[in-house]
């Protein structure tokens, strides 16, 4: 069958896992035709068919135990830059007199993998894989779990149909067409993804076949894991026993710190002074920050991206991009109805309180022919060093005659506002647009395309043509994995010229974090009630609680509300509870499994006492 070492023909023939086995033998066969069984990866012309593997269905089955919590595992990946670089997990078997843990690594990047055993202290390679030796179920379990959360080879198709198999079997599969159906979609999912990974482009499945053609696995050197070269930022799900856990964010000093360095030291008015931020100078800047002003400083890039959940900092980032670089900040929220005249424009009723533009000082004919660059700037603001006199004279003229057209419209009946990216694209400036990714029109953020492009200019209703400063930074910040979030045209993505993905904050972090803005409350209560935080968030995914938060914001309000309430159960239950899960029933099971077995409910804020 295939040509990928762990889908040749042995993989199809080997004995299917129940409560398969016993399907396909009352079905008389292990393949379907069906569509809903098919997977969209799947371009057969010809005989389209879905086949089930059973190595593939052995590896979700035992993910599915270790997010279902019955088999003792571990599911994480660690991160570089908020980008996931590698996953990982660990499965143990406790048969034996001694657990034996089979540990996989897999790079997305590169498609290779990293494996070994350990049973007792000694540390051996992962058997050969083949028709008579070890089936690497383990690497399906890693593949399945990696197609399911957010990153390189996340497929939306293969995580709606295995989280249903998920559920599935931590219900005893009741429903075998159901789950049949989900086997048959992840099987033939899984093996498009892989087989036909080069013609796929981005949704195939990066995998070093030459690499293991042999059925060998590379053995992780013992060295690499006690010097802590592989080490696991984020776990989804279980708990590592091996692999060591390390801190996925460092910072590289604070604001007060860096900020001499930064600033670009442009002029601005005091209305422009004004907008810059001016966030503590005690703040840590993330590695991003650093990353993001440091290509401003050194390279052309202008444009950038920011993805993750609520509360990992994505605007306070940008506001830090802002307050290091020593420019204004402006920021423009997208809603559901955002159209194109919305990013660049907007048609408001004249109600007589608009102020007609003051008057521009005209440069003189001497200005124009000595300096035509600095008359320029002058009556646009934009100083373009290499502008021709012809040039310069026309684009005062037409900037003269915007400004008459503005004026003229107070006695009109309806004004032309500008949205802020345009206001923010005529001088040096940080432009955050918030949320782009909710909108719900497709192929809206196009019409940015002019302003995201390096020869940046856009044309307003008015027939105006605004040309981007070539120094303002745009930065896109979105929670790309949310109710309502969709994925962006294409055009836009490839002008993205770096794209951080935010790790929620471990924590440690929330800590650090809110110590900077919350007095009154001792370290140790802080520390216990952000680790309750960060187990609220694993329970609300392995219970697959969907259409909740739970994150830094809800601690910070959690912490705000016990000091204000004294009483750190009660605050619980109406910021961190009650934003976790929709539904109440779900919300009442968090609160007493998570808050009341760490939290007594008379402690007060200033201190905790076990439960």
């Amino acid at each position: 069958m295939g040509k990928t070492k762990i889908l040749e023909n042995w993989t199809f023939t080997r004995s299917m896992p129940a409560p398969f086995d016993t399907e396909v033998l009352r079905r008389g066969k292990k393949d379907s035709t069906e569509e809903s069984c098919l997977s969209v990866h799947n371009r057969m012309t010809r005989g389209r068919r879905a086949t089930l593997n059973s190595v593939t269905l052995r590896g979700m089955l035992l993910a599915a135990d270790i997010i279902n919590g019955k088999s003792k595992g571990a599911m994480g990946v660690e991160t570089e830059n908020g980008q996931i670089c590698r996953y990982y997990m660990e499965t143990v078997d406790s048969s034996g007199a001694a657990d034996e843990i089979r540990i996989f690594i897999y790079d997305p990047k590169k498609g290779n993998w990293r494996a070994a055993v350990k049973k007792g202290e000694a540390l051996s390679p992962y058997p050969r894989i083949g028709e008579s030796g070890a089936s690497g179920k383990e690497m399906f379990l890693l593949l399945a779990y990696g197609s399911m959360v957010q990153g390189p080879i996340h497929d939306q198709e293969f995580e709606d149909s295995f989280r249903t198999f998920v559920r599935e079997k931590d219900k005893g599969f009741p429903d075998m067409d159901l789950a049949m159906e989900c086997a048959f979609l992840c099987c033939d999912n899984l093996y498009r993804r892989l087989e036909n990974r080069d013609s796929l482009g981005a949704a195939g499945i990066p995998f070093r076949n030459d690499e293991i053609a042999a059925g060998n696995v590379t053995v992780i050197p013992t060295v690499r894991l006690k010097n802590g070269r592989y080490a696991v930022t984020r776990t989804d799900y279980g708990t590592f026993q091996v692999l060591e856990r390390k801190e996925a964010v460092k910072s590289s000093g604070t604001i007060g710190e860096l900020k001499s360095g930064y600033n670009r030291k442009f002029p601005l008015d005091e209305r422009e002074k004004d907008l810059v931020p001016a966030l503590p100078e005690n703040y840590q800047v993330p590695v991003e920050v650093t990353e993001i002003v440091e290509a401003v400083l050194h390279t052309p890039m202008r444009v950038f991206m920011s993805a993750g959940e609520s509360g990992t900092g994505k605007t306070t980032n940008a506001k830090m991009v802002a307050q290091l670089l020593g420019m204004p900040y402006y920021f423009f929220t997208c809603g559901e109805g955002t159209d194109e005249t919305d990013l660049v424009s907007t048609m408001i009723p004249n109600i007589g309180g608009k102020e007609a533009r003051p008057e521009v000082e005209l440069p003189t004919f001497e200005d124009m022919v000595m300096d035509p660059a600095s008359a320029l700037e002058r009556v646009c603001g934009n100083y373009e060093e290499e502008i021709s006199q012809e040039e310069a004279f026309q684009r005062i003229l037409s900037a003269m005659y915007q400004t008459g057209f503005q004026n003229g419209q107070g006695e009109k009946d309806y004004v032309m506002v500008e949205s802020s990216i345009v206001t923010a694209c005529r001088r040096p400036s940080v432009i955050e647009i918030q949320e782009p990714s909710v909108i719900t029109k497709p192929g809206t953020l196009v019409k940015l395309n002019g302003l995201l492009d390096d020869g940046a200019a856009i044309t307003l209703t008015s027939g105006e043509v605004v040309r981007r400063n070539p120094e303002t930074v745009i930065l896109l910040t979105t929670n790309m994995g949310y109710k309502g979030c969709r994925g962006f045209n294409e055009s836009v993505l490839s002008r993205m010229r770096m794209i951080h993905y935010c790790e929620p904050l471990t924590a440690k972090g929330m800590v650090e974090r809110v110590l900077k803005r919350v007095s009154g409350m001792e370290r140790k209560t802080l520390e216990k009630m952000a680790e309750t935080v960060c187990e609220i968030q694993k329970y609300c995914r392995t219970e697959m609680i969907t259409g909740g938060v739970c994150g830094y914001r809800e601690f910070e309000d959690w912490v705000w509300a016990s000091l204000v309430q004294k009483d750190i159960c009660g605050a619980a239950k109406r910021t961190v509870v009650a934003k976790a899960a929709p539904e109440a029933e779900e919300r009442e099971e968090i609160y007493k499994t998570q808050i009341l077995t760490k939290f007594e409910v008379e402690s007060g804020a200033g201190g905790v006492k076990a439960a």
